[in-house]
């Protein structure tokens, strides 16, 4: 899903995440250089960059945190590899602040404990940067799709039920849009037989509906490609192997309304009575 954190669709958090991570490794290096050559001129440096490398983690932090918090859908297993991305980058951040606090100064040299801590932060922010690629390659948290007849992408918060969605004429044939209505994400879509809206939660990975691709009245969903019935529920083409929650839709002056779930299942209680 694209990124909260954006300039015309670039996400930002990427972007300023090189500065720490170069910034940190360069550091580090030139702490062991100027520790083992015995030049002051070098630690000093490494103790710059390792400060400046802190600065710029967390400026990228607050980027990604708006995207974690905005984008990233609940429940899900981006949502999980998310947050230890964010707990092993304060923990980096922590050991380079250490570093500097060990040291105290630039001009001090430094000591096989300030180079044991920037060797582990080393290892740390490997390990957090593979998993933020595996946000972004595997997860597709920050891209921006484009798909051909699919307009532009909306999205819409709902005080309540009562609220409509949007208007019938907003949704191209194909097209979807996300609506959280008091903390539910639903999907509202058009296709062939008309307006649909169904959980955006798939239930394979938690991966997001509204991402994916709605060809007929079937959607995929953009993690791992199960594809889901609209008008069922029920499970097209794995790895997904349970049905999707579906919502009812009414049309009112060519508003769409979303019926919650709860709501439809009195509704239908009372039918049958």
């Amino acid at each position: 899903m694209r990124a909260r954190a954006n300039i015309k669709s670039h996400p930002l958090h990427p972007a300023f995440v090189a500065f720490p991570l170069a910034l940190w490794v360069a550091g580090f290096f030139m702490d062991l250089i100027g520790f083992l050559v015995f030049d002051q001129s070098i630690w000093a440096a490494g103790w710059y960059a390792q400060l400046a490398g802190c600065v710029g983690a967390v400026i990228a932090a607050g980027f990604g945190a708006i995207d974690l918090f905005s984008i990233v859908p609940p429940r899900s297993s981006a949502k999980t590899r998310g947050y230890i991305h964010a707990f092993a980058n304060l923990c980096a951040l922590g050991l380079y602040i250490a570093v500097l606090v060990v040291r105290g100064n630039p001009g001090t040299q430094p000591n096989w404990l300030s180079l044991l801590l920037g060797a582990i932060g080393l290892f740390v922010i490997a390990y957090s940067g593979w998993l933020g690629g595996t946000l972004v390659y595997r997860n597709q948290i920050g891209v921006d799709h484009r798909y051909a007849n699919a307009g532009q992408w909306r999205e819409r918060t709902l005080e309540s039920w009562d609220r409509p969605a949007c208007n019938e004429g907003e949704l191209a044939y194909g097209q979807m849009m996300l609506v959280t209505v008091r903390g539910e994400r639903v999907v509202v879509g058009k296709c062939a037989d008309g307006i649909i809206a169904f959980s955006d939660h798939c239930t394979h990975k938690g991966g997001p509906l509204s991402d994916g691709n709605l060809i007929g009245c079937t959607v995929q969903c953009p993690w791992h490609g199960s594809q889901f019935d609209v008008h069922t529920g029920r499970v097209v083409a794995g790895p997904a192997g349970t049905k999707i929650d579906l919502y009812d839709v009414a049309l009112r002056n060519h508003e769409v309304y979303v019926v919650p779930k709860l709501e439809a299942a009195r509704t239908d209680k009372e039918r049958v009575a």
